[in-house]
């Protein structure tokens, strides 16, 4: 499943352009990883389109899709928010970002997050005209939610936490001239320390609740601590120059089959053990595991991307152009798909790639031909902009 337009090109490197399709990667990503969620096995109450057939299969997709990718979308967004910061100023910065992520994310609250909740009463049979559901409902402690548009509100905050270490340390936007490459014992310290703070906050909140803060933001406690790392640590890699040419390049031979691995244990581990999470031992090890297999599924994919995706053409152009508005519109197309495929007595496997099908066709349609001509979402050139959109 936010956003200047993410513009890889920082001077005087050249424009990274495996960034740009690391991120449009993620965003389908996002959108496949909702459409799993309607034929999982043990799906959540409230999770508005619960297809009759369901498979361990899908539920296994989804607690392994939900590690990654969110703390990936906010470690480019750390990496190219330095830059656009450091490089424009906090006016310019801000001007950009009130355009690109808090105009889309008051509109969405208003516009698309409805949308879940009502296909939630619709699919129930349950069915109030759309205006009095909004007017009267949807504004209540019961309804009031903004379904993955909660990620532009969290990066709001990431962004004014940004500009305000910016503001009291000018040397925050400093590219050190000599790239790093991190060694293990760097790896080692990113992988323990978030896992402590993951634990800690796991102790007063599920892994998988949902906490509203005023019903401004939403949040996951747990990953909102991780996600705040990873926006550091794209912070981190700016300074340091890791994804510039000469920069690091994680070797995907190793990264891979360390996140096959972890991803493998950390299914096992949920499944056999997600029953006994009030127990400290137990979110121990799911703290750790979690945190590894993000580390390694993020370190392979950059190595993969870096290695094989490099480069664009005019489909994967206008892919990367779309991205933003992909992610800003799927989520109503993601439920009504399932709705439509929901009556259908197919093989189940059949039903979801009908779905996956329908929403990301319709997602890339709206988003790049309905949405693109809006400034918010429209593409640029050359800027250094956020994640998930530029």
């Amino acid at each position: 499943m936010s956003t200047a337009r993410l513009s890889p090109e920082i001077s005087p490197y050249k424009r990274l352009y495996y960034l740009d399709n690391l991120r449009s990667f993620i965003v389908l990503t996002v959108v496949v990883f909702h459409a799993a969620m309607s034929f999982m096995a043990f799906a959540p109450a409230w999770w508005p389109v619960l297809d009759p057939q369901k498979s361990l299969f899908f539920t296994g997709v989804v607690l392994l899709t939900d590690v990654p990718i969110m703390p990936i979308l906010f470690m480019i967004a750390g990496y190219f928010g330095i830059s656009s910061l450091a490089n424009k100023g906090q006016g310019i910065f801000w001007r950009d970002k009130l355009l690109r992520i808090v105009l889309p994310w008051i509109l969405g609250f208003l516009i698309i997050a409805p949308t879940s909740p009502y296909i939630w009463l619709f699919a129930r049979n349950l069915n109030p005209s759309f205006d009095h559901f909004w007017l009267h409902m949807f504004f209540t402690k019961t309804f009031n939610t903004q379904g993955a548009l909660w990620f532009l509100g969290v990066l709001t905050v990431f962004y004014l936490a940004l500009s305000f270490a910016y503001w009291i340390y000018k040397p925050l936007g400093k590219v050190i001239q000599k790239s790093g490459r991190p060694g293990w014992a760097f790896f080692l310290v990113f992988l323990l320390v978030p896992s402590a703070v993951f634990i800690a906050v796991n102790q007063f909140w599920y892994d998988f609740s949902w906490v509203p803060v005023k019903y401004v933001l939403w949040i996951q406690p747990t990953r909102v601590s991780l996600e705040a790392f990873y926006f550091a640590l794209g912070v981190y890699a700016y300074r340091r120059r890791w994804f510039g040419s000469d920069g690091y390049k994680p070797n995907f031979a190793l990264w891979l089959p360390l996140a096959v691995v972890s991803g493998a244990v950390f299914l096992w581990y949920k499944l056999q053990f997600g029953f006994l999470m009030s127990r400290l031992p137990v979110r121990i090890g799911h703290g750790l595991l979690h945190c590894f297999f993000c580390l390694s599924a993020t370190a392979a994919l950059l190595g993969i991307f870096q290695t094989y995706l490099d480069r664009t053409s005019a489909f994967l152009a206008k892919l990367a152009a779309s991205s933003y508005a992909i992610y800003w519109v799927h989520m109503p197309i993601v439920l009504l798909s399932g709705l439509a495929i929901r009556g259908f007595h197919w093989n189940i496997y059949v039903k979801y790639i009908a779905v996956c099908i329908l929403s990301l066709t319709g997602s890339f349609l709206v988003g790049a031909y309905g949405l693109g001509w809006l400034p918010m979402f429209a593409g640029k050139k050359a800027n250094t902009g956020s994640a998930v959109s530029q």
